[in-house]
């Protein structure tokens, strides 16, 4: 999209700059990133630049920490089974490795169980439940899920089993049949810190069993690399108890990788240990979630299981040929997806499209890539049988999940937030449906969906973005939701070099650039999925350009380079 309306931040007070950076150490970039996120203080800077486990909160605050802890103790008294059951995404099997590993190191008999995505679906499973049973399993531990499964748990304790939810999803306005129901959202739960991952809601659990077993903290912490990985991938909000225990994990997953993520990134050719949160969604996140997606998910918990390196590259190349296979569904599905869009009005509010035997696995993924396309919030759906199972991405300023409410007369079911949901609809119905989400939507917008727009913390001279510097940065890491990455503008910047395309049929934008009026320094910038936009910037005689840096290591050498988000030609 090349219409982005520019955002500047506001800028700090230049004499807050100024105290902050006399009372600190710190330079002026870093103290203006600082107080834009609101760390203004020396107290709140030296948490937020030392992230400390000791300010951890106890588990106990939690609602049912008391009974679910005491449960498992009981478990482990009478050598009973437990069963660790979680979702197929990264969230999920990060937890079911967590808690399996934490509980067959105490020499307790677990069942690991990820649900198939398609043959049971999200949340706790009949199926599931029924295996439980059949393996002897007297407590169940769910993990990223349980909440809302009300039948499901209603069976399982008919059978005789302790369920103990670990969730971290907005509850219903009753709760299910449990032992014990850990989940912060609760609203009769006091914890103080809200916005745990799922896997942050099973490591809370795990720090409880240490304290009560007298075993030191070092035994959970183990898994912290875990805990990062789910982090990253689901992007929840890098603030308070998930800023520290990011850091500390991201420092964990690269100081003692262990065997399957050692071989998950081999058997990729990626060389450079994950670094960031941003590395984990682009590079781990996306091979675990492969096997959800077009296998099992189970093959995913094995993994990050493995003890050894034999085992772990057997399974490490399984979900590498899992990942290809999702990436040639995506591509090839997009390519379909994106011809029935450009048969559409462009003026329509929402874009809505349809192939028979699309596979599930990659329909979000596609939905996501036509709402690069074309700026709008979009429905991918595919046909089996008669019924239409999608996916759901919107825009900012539209509530996708609100338009589902609005069309639930022709829906047979649906779920999710407001940029993001799933659905199923009888094929008969998809017209009507169509015409009611379009009419919806148009409502919420008045007719016209809000311009894209993107937004930078700084406007800085290209040349300011030293090594140096950079590393001042690193020190606001890890970066994600509730703390951005730092976007900055440059202006009057020229190509020192043609402009060229690189990647697959050169969908990506490559440009080796500097200052006009003070060229010390030369960055090369990339532009992904920028690469149509090549003879545009081929014209700039000097460009603006909206960006963030990401240090880059190939072949022994590191540099820093421009990841664009916005280029644009200088005004004259």
């Amino acid at each position: 999209m090349d219409n982005l309306e520019w955002k500047p931040s506001t800028a700090p007070d230049a004499n807050n700059i100024e105290d902050l950076c006399k009372n600190t150490g710190l330079s002026p970039m870093v103290a203006s990133l600082l107080i834009q996120r609101g760390v203004d203080t020396l107290e709140s800077v030296h948490d937020f630049l030392d992230p400390n486990r000791d300010k951890l909160h106890d588990p106990f605050l939690m609602k049912d920490m008391d009974k679910a802890v005491s449960r498992i103790m009981t478990a482990m008294e009478r050598n009973e089974r437990i069963m660790v059951y979680g979702d197929y995404d990264v969230d999920g099997t990060t937890s079911v490795a967590m808690v399996s590993s934490f509980l067959k190191g105490l020499q307790v008999p677990v069942v690991p169980y990820v649900p198939m995505r398609y043959g049971e679906g999200y949340g706790v499973s009949p199926k599931g439940v029924e295996r439980a049973k059949v393996s002897g399993c007297t407590v169940l531990i769910t993990l990223d899920c349980g909440t809302k499964d009300f039948d499901a748990l209603q069976a399982a304790a008919k059978a005789g089993i302790d369920t103990i939810v670990c969730d971290h999803h907005l509850p219903a306005e009753t709760l299910p049949v449990t032992h014990a129901l850990l989940n912060p959202k609760r609203e009769d739960c006091p914890y103080p810190f809200k916005e745990l991952s799922g896997a942050g809601v099973a490591f809370k659990l795990l720090t409880g069993l240490v304290h009560n077993i007298g075993l030191t903290m070092s035994s959970v912490y183990d898994h912290l690399d875990l805990l990062a990985l789910s982090i990253g991938a689901d992007l929840v909000d890098i603030v308070g108890e998930n800023r520290i225990l990011a850091h500390h994990g991201m420092r964990k997953l690269r100081k003692t990788m262990r065997p399957g993520i050692r071989a998950m990134l081999h058997v990729a050719n990626i060389e450079r240990v994950p670094n960031t949160v941003r590395d984990i969604s682009f590079t781990l996140g996306p091979r675990i979630n492969a096997a959800g997606r077009v296998g099992h998910a189970l093959k995913a918990v094995e993994l990050l299981m493995a003890s050894d390196d034999n085992s772990a590259y057997e399974l490490a190349y399984e979900l590498e040929s899992m990942n290809q296979a999702r990436r040639d569904l995506d591509e090839d599905m997009t390519e379909e997806a994106l011809a029935q869009m450009a048969e559409q009005p462009a003026g329509r509010c929402c874009t809505v499209v349809c192939g028979e035997g699309w596979h599930r696995g990659v329909l979000g993924i596609v939905a996501s890539r036509l709402v690069e396309a074309r700026y709008r919030p979009t429905i991918v759906l595919s046909e089996e049988n008669g019924l239409l199972m999608g996916s759901a991405r919107s825009v900012h300023g539209v509530d996708i999940h609100e338009a589902l409410e609005d069309c639930r007369s022709y829906l047979e079911q649906f779920g999710g937030h407001p940029m993001a949901a799933g659905l199923t609809l009888r094929a008969d119905q998809l017209k009507d449906f169509t015409s009611a989400i379009e009419r919806s939507i148009a409502k919420q917008v008045n007719g016209r969906i809000p311009a894209p727009s993107i937004s930078y913390h700084l406007e800085i001279d290209v040349n300011a973005m030293t090594p140096e510097a950079f590393q001042d940065l690193e020190r606001l890491a890890p970066f994600g939701p509730g703390n951005d990455i730092p976007v900055f503008m440059a202006s009057k910047l020229v190509a020192a070099l043609p402009p060229r395309t690189v990647g697959h049929k050169g969908r990506h934008l490559k440009l080796i650039v500097q200052s006009a009026d003070n060229p010390q320094q030369r960055f090369e910038a990339i532009g992904f999925g920028m690469g149509e936009r090549i003879d545009e910037v081929r014209r700039f005689n000097h460009m603006d350009m909206v960006f963030t840096v990401v240090k880059n290591t190939f072949r022994g050498k590191t540099s820093l380079n421009l990841h664009i988000r916005a280029i644009q030609p200088s005004e004259t």
